[in-house]
């Protein structure tokens, strides 16, 4: 009699693992798949995730200084400055005030609000955000973000707490700064400026280097800022029926017309120098004589000095003699150059500052200080002069001098009242 199972295969014939073996297989690509599109549901979410952290980071100050600037919103200037608070307040310049300020984590900020219809408008406001974006180095000051809402316009720069260069030499009640602070500035906004012009891409051009822009810590370091009239070496002076920068530190070739290059910032530089060197200002208080410029009356005391050795006539009386002889004839030498009348023979900063490190002789800053005054008409007024504002747009200290007026406005040198 034939076997009951005789009309079915058998659970190990080989038709019955092979089924058991597709259906396995299914099971396993369907669960592949599942997992595959559970990965990339989860990463799509992942992305989606990190990219609004990144968008909300944007907005918001909490972040590292150094890093990308934000574009802050009105309510979160108010809230890290309380709301514009009088405690919070630095100080009142001529295009707005100056306010304190601490992010979120901590660090300190300087906030500049502009006035509405200040004299900084919105072409230089952007101009700042879009050029000082670009660099990034010790001996320059960091713009942290800006607000661009409404009316409202706001810089927020990474705060440089010991005041600006010009508030040392010349604030009321400050003790005389010492030649060791003064050689360090030097240095520091040397190699600033060495930056601007030599690593930059392309080259930044500030048109406004004077001691009010040099802003600098407790160890005396160095911090260029104000930025509102850099333009990029590439850009003409198209547009611009005038020159810009204050008076007494424009470069005379540039004062009348001339081509923007960076010899025009190492003309001023060259009068920060002799600032530090004298003690003196640019100018005195009765500008309409050459003698009382500083570049001009100094001229011949400066070649003088490198040829005998003797800086008595030129050392500010308040150092006492308390100074690196050697160091001043370095910083005596670095100036002769950088005020030279021939805008071509003014050497590149990245020199200056190594000659005034000690790393390179002076000797390679070449012959001469220049063919004497040019023909620069010091009561023109058909110059854009600023008025000598600090670093972060606040006014020169009024001061106890007896060179005249710490601030002079364009318009009172332009009449010859001070």
């Amino acid at each position: 009699m034939p076997s009951a199972s005789s009309g079915s295969p058998s659970a190990n014939s080989p038709s019955s693992w092979s089924t058991i073996l597709t259906k396995h297989m299914a099971a396993v690509a369907a669960a592949v798949l599942a997992l595959a599109l559970m990965l990339v549901v989860v990463l799509k979410y992942c992305l989606n995730r990190k990219n609004r952290r990144m968008q909300l980071r944007s907005a918001s100050p909490n972040i590292l200084l150094g890093s990308a600037m934000c574009h802050f919103t009105l309510e979160q200037v108010q809230a890290f400055t309380s709301h514009f608070s009088g405690a919070s307040l630095l100080g009142r310049g001529g295009y707005g005030c100056v306010y304190r300020g601490v992010l979120p984590n901590g660090e300190e900020v300087a906030v500049k609000r502009l006035d509405v219809g200040s004299g900084q408008g919105e072409s230089e406001f952007l101009n700042e955000v879009k050029k000082i974006n670009q660099v990034h180095h010790k001996h320059v000051v960091s713009l942290v973000g800006y607000c661009r809402e409404g009316s409202e316009r706001i810089l927020v720069y990474e705060f440089v707490p010991n005041g600006s260069l010009e508030s040392h030499l010349r604030g009321g009640g400050q003790s005389t700064l010492p030649w060791e602070a003064r050689m360090r500035v030097a240095v520091g906004s040397a190699k600033g400026l060495a930056y601007l012009h030599e690593d930059c891409h392309p080259t930044i051009v500030h048109r406004d280097i004077k001691a009010a822009n040099i802003l600098v810590n407790f160890d005396f370091e160095a911090n260029i800022a104000d930025f509102g009239l850099a333009k990029s070496a590439s850009e003409s002076n198209q547009g611009e029926s005038r020159p810009v920068g204050t008076f007494g530190y424009v470069a005379p070739e540039y004062a009348l017309g001339g081509e923007l290059t960076p010899n025009l910032d190492t003309f001023s530089f060259g009068v920060v120098l002799l600032e530090l060197i004298t003690g003196r200002r640019p100018v005195g208080s009765t500008h309409n004589s050459l003698n009382d410029n500083l570049v001009y009356s100094t001229r011949p005391y400066l070649t003088q000095a490198l040829e005998d050795g003797n800086f008595d006539s030129l050392v500010d009386p308040r150092l006492q003699n308390n100074y690196n002889p050697s160091e001043m004839a370095r910083m005596v030498a670095c100036a002769a150059a950088c005020v030279r009348e021939s805008a071509g023979c003014r050497p590149k900063m990245s020199l200056i500052a190594r000659v005034l490190e000690g790393h390179q002789s002076a000797a390679d800053l070449d012959d001469g200080t220049g063919a004497g005054p040019s023909n620069l008409d010091l009561e023109d007024g058909n110059s854009n002069y600023r008025e000598p504002t600090g670093g972060y747009g606040l006014p020169c200290p009024s001061g106890s001098s007896s060179e005249g007026p710490s601030c002079q406005t364009a318009r009172d040198l332009e009449m010859g009242r001070m």
